[in-house]
């Protein structure tokens, strides 16, 4: 059942970077740069990025979803290094571990679809198939890549969830996004990825985040595995290779579909607009901004009395706060009356209470001091623990 040489030397190799787009895109004038048109009888594009930027990639991604011709069926393979990427409704501070993110240099990235929480790096290979909206079908897509690994030896399939499986291990979840004409179905492929890392990013158990009462879309936990314990030979051009065969019998009559190759050469042939969306991705007004409302109650004992506090935040600030102690003395009193006020109009993140401190410091300078140091210092450590 190995799948059979599709005709193709390698897909490194591609034609020019010459989409079919509507005429609202634009491209860089280059000499150099010619329009291929597609065969008659062909209404399929290939993209593969040789880019490994999780911001580039997704505004690539957007970018191929609005500006391309919707009555076009598109495949777009792709990954990126570390990262982890949740979906434009998460709580990325109830779905991610981020102290070990930090503490492991793996970036967070917010997309513009919906879903959960996934791993990124270099052994998980992403597809995004596009269609006009008429045509979208979740399933269908799921079960093409799930016969693109039965080619490849792979004893998948595709359960309830639209999920594809190995012996109900999952290897690859998904999303999708429809606009007006326009539908895309993506998801990521686990092909050799760390999943130390994985589980370390994305695994409850790792975090203690029962307090907090979020809107946003929370993701299901499934086991999973690497198509790596089932192939020894299995790698992320195979992997490629097999799905864009399937795609070609799917929806170009099995005729060979020359993939354009965006990379380092070719990216600046692309509008502005991608890199414009890029930028956006990368604020903190996207990636922690964009997080629904959401609540936060805590409960610590020190050695002078016990704390309760009530956080609540909205687009990833802290709007209201309700900071309580039982101390019978003034110390603890006059430092936790000081940080509810404070703690107002924060950030949400690990450095609020220190933020907190220096507003404090800068609106009552002395109000913190040598005789209270113990109190805050102790609330400001049991915080910062728990808002990371």
């Amino acid at each position: 059942m190995r799948k059979q040489s599709s005709g193709r030397s390698s897909l490194q190799s591609s034609r020019p970077l010459s989409p079919s787009v509507s005429s609202s895109a634009s491209f860089a004038s280059k000499s150099t740069i010619t329009e291929a048109p597609p065969p008659p009888t062909s209404n399929v594009d290939c993209y593969i990025s040789h880019i490994h930027d999780p911001y580039t990639n997704l505004a690539i991604e957007e970018w191929l979803l609005r500006n391309t011709d919707p009555k076009r069926y598109i495949l777009f393979l792709w990954r990126n290094r570390s990262c982890v990427v949740i979906g434009r409704n998460q709580n990325p501070f109830q779905e991610c571990n981020l102290r070990f993110m930090k503490n492991n240099n793996i970036p967070l990235v917010r997309r513009r679809s919906g879903g959960g929480a996934v791993y990124h790096d270099m052994g998980n290979s992403i597809y995004t198939i596009y269609m006009p909206r008429e045509a979208f079908s979740r399933k269908a897509n799921a079960e093409l890549v799930s016969r693109a690994l039965l080619q490849l030896d792979i004893p998948a399939s595709v359960n309830d969830r639209h999920d594809i499986v190995v012996d109900n291990h999952k290897v690859s979840g998904s999303a999708y996004k429809i606009i007006s004409a326009r539908a895309y179905h993506h998801g990521t492929m686990l092909v050799d990825a760390n999943t130390s890392y994985l589980k370390g990013c994305l695994s409850k158990k790792y975090m203690n985040k029962s307090g907090i009462q979020s809107k946003g879309v929370e993701s299901v936990p499934s086991p999973v595995t690497n198509l790596r314990e089932y192939s020894y030979t299995v790698d992320h051009q195979q992997f490629c290779e097999s799905v864009l065969a399937e795609f070609e019998r799917e929806y170009n009559q099995g005729i060979n579909v020359q993939p354009t190759i965006i990379d380092q050469h070719t990216i600046h042939e692309l509008p502005e607009q991608v890199e414009k969306t890029r930028q956006e991705l990368c604020t903190w007004e996207w990636m922690y901004g964009q997080t629904p409302e959401f609540t936060h109650t805590l409960d610590n004992e020190f050695e002078w009395g016990h704390v309760h506090l009530f956080l609540r935040s909205r687009h990833g600030l802290i709007t209201e706060v309700e900071m309580t102690t039982d101390a019978g003395s003034a110390h603890p009193i006059t430092v936790v009356s000081a940080l509810s006020v404070a703690l107002k109009g924060c950030r949400y993140s690990e450095s609020a209470p220190q933020e907190a401190v220096d507003k404090i410091d800068a609106d009552i300078p002395g109000l913190l001091s040598e005789e209270n140091k113990n109190v805050a210092d102790g609330i400001l450590v049991w915080m910062k623990k728990e808002l990371a």
